[in-house]
C-alpha cells in the first residue's frame, strides 16, 4: 500500500512540474471603458497623437500584433506575432483573436503570467511602422489544463487599453533640431 501511495504522489508531483499556465491570444471578452482603461482594455487608434484634436477610436480593421509573455516581468519572450492575419477586430472593433484558437503555454507560470503587447499598422514589422505602440507590462490570470481541477485557458482580461499613435519620423526631429540651432545662432548675433 505504501508503494502505491508513494507512486501516486510522485506521479502527481511530476505532472505538476510539467504543468504550465495557458492563455488564448484574444481580448474578445473585454468591454474596455475607454482608451485609459487599466484592465479589460481594447485596441484604440489615435490618428493625430495625444496633442491632436481627434479623439481615439476603437480600431475597426485588421492590425498587426506581437504578444510577449513570461513567468515574471523581466523574462518576456515572443509568444506569437500576427501580421495581416485577419484577427484584428475579428470579434468587433478594438478586439483581437488568434484565428487558430490554440492556447499558448507560458513556461514557468502556473496561475498568472506577465505580458506586453506590441501593436502596429501600416507596415509589415513593428520597427518600420509609423503608427504603433507597446503596452506596459501587465499581469493576467492563466488557465491550467493540468492542474487539479483543470482550468480552461483564459484570454487577456487583465490587459490595459492599447492606443496606437503616430510616431514622428527622424527627419521631423532633425528639422526641429536645425530650427532650434538657427534660433540660437540668431540670438547670439544680437
Amino acid at each position: 500500500m505504501k508503494k502505491l501511495l508513494l507512486s501516486a504522489m510522485l506521479a502527481g508531483i511530476a505532472t505538476g512540474a510539467f504543468a504550465q499556465g495557458q492563455i488564448l491570444l484574444a481580448n474578445g471578452n473585454n468591454s474596455g471603458t475607454g482608451p485609459t482603461a487599466t484592465t479589460g482594455g481594447l485596441f484604440w487608434l489615435d490618428p493625430d497623437g495625444a496633442s491632436g484634436s481627434t479623439a481615439p477610436a476603437l480600431i475597426g480593421s485588421d492590425f498587426n500584433v506581437s504578444f510577449y509573455g513570461g513567468s515574471d516581468a523581466n523574462n518576456l519572450s515572443l509568444l506569437q506575432s500576427f501580421v495581416s492575419s485577419g484577427g484584428g477586430a475579428a470579434l468587433g472593433a478594438g478586439t483581437f483573436l488568434d484565428l487558430s484558437g490554440n492556447p499558448v503555454s507560458i513556461p514557468g507560470a502556473l496561475t498568472s503570467g506577465f505580458f506586453r503587447i506590441d501593436a502596429w499598422t501600416g507596415a509589415t514589422s513593428f520597427a518600420n511602422a509609423n503608427i504603433k505602440t507597446s503596452s506596459p507590462v501587465f499581469s493576467n490570470p492563466l488557465g491550467n489544463p493540468n492542474a487539479q481541477p483543470p482550468g480552461l485557458p483564459t484570454d487577456f482580461t487583465g490587459m490595459p487599453a492599447v492606443v496606437l499613435v503616430p510616431v514622428p519620423e527622424p527627419s521631423t526631429f532633425a528639422l526641429a533640431g536645425l530650427g532650434a540651432a538657427a534660433l540660437l545662432i540668431f540670438r547670439r548675433r544680437k
